[in-house]
């Protein structure tokens, strides 16, 4: 079964409590084998604070 379709189990639950507000969203979807969709949706929520960055990679200056 795919691991979106899997409920939040307890020990899922108390891990993303200790992490939410600590990491980004990305890192703590890679530690629970999550998409970010999924943890962040459940972050909201359980109103735990979310830390959501848009990595972006520079841009490049225009050549002159």
């Amino acid at each position: 079964m795919a691991r979106w379709k899997q409920s939040w189990s307890e020990e899922d639950l108390s891990r993303l409590r200790k992490l939410a507000g600590t990491k980004p969203v990305t890192t703590i979807a890679k530690e629970l084998g999550r998409t970010t969709g999924t943890v962040l949706a459940k972050a909201i929520e359980q109103k735990l604070p979310v830390i959501y960055r848009n990595e972006r990679t520079p841009q490049r200056q225009a050549a002159r």
